[in-house]
């Protein structure tokens, strides 16, 4: 009996918002990604793939900009005969990005604040198994603005690779869970 679940949601939210008052901009990048394969007994093979690109900007020509840019990719494959065998990926991504920029010499600020989480869970039981795992990311964040007073400039990128893989004979049992994280917060004020 071939009997396989490969399930796969992509869920980007994008807020952006500006008002005008000198110049104030504030933008928040929330991106969730999971994969996921599991299967129960039989003689099974499954892949799964995603790839996703969000670009998002807002500007105030001449004066401030905000901008986001994530390149990410997660890839899983699984094979099993009589076998156990799952493999899981989760991707959470927050960027925040304020900015106040005064007329002509008034104070200036702004912050920009970056995350990113990525978990891998593979496991195999019972029967052969195998299954591996590939997360890629690539984060860009950066901000500038301007007056006469001077300009303010903020920048951060994250590049990361994450694999894994098990792979194992009738009556062994295993799991590989592998993580990582980044934080990053900047502020900076032209008083």
């Amino acid at each position: 009996m071939y009997k396989a679940v490969v399930s796969s949601m992509i869920v980007v939210g994008i807020i952006a918002s500006g008002a005008f008052a000198s110049a104030l901009h504030d933008q928040i990048t929330a991106i969730g990604v999971a994969n996921g394969i599991q299967f129960a007994q039989g003689n099974q093979q499954a892949q799964s793939l995603q790839n996703l690109v969000v670009d998002n900007q807002q500007d105030i020509q001449g004066v401030a900009g905000e901008y986001l840019f994530a390149s990410i990719g997660q890839a899983a494959n699984a094979i099993g005969d009589c076998g156990l065998v799952g493999a899981s990926q989760q991707l959470d991504i927050l960027g925040n990005q304020m900015q106040n920029i005064g007329d002509c010499v008034d104070p200036m600020a702004q912050g920009e604040s970056l995350s990113m989480g990525a978990l891998q869970t593979l496991s195999r039981a019972n029967g052969f198994g195998a299954t591996d795992a590939l997360h890629t990311i690539v984060l860009n964040a950066s901000q500038g603005g301007n007056n006469a007073a001077g300009s303010l400039d903020e920048a951060t990128t994250v590049m990361g690779m994450q694999q894994s893989a098990i792979e194992g004979l009738p009556g062994a049992t295993g799991a590989v869970t592998t993580g990582m994280s980044v934080v990053n917060t900047q502020t900076q004020a032209s008083l």
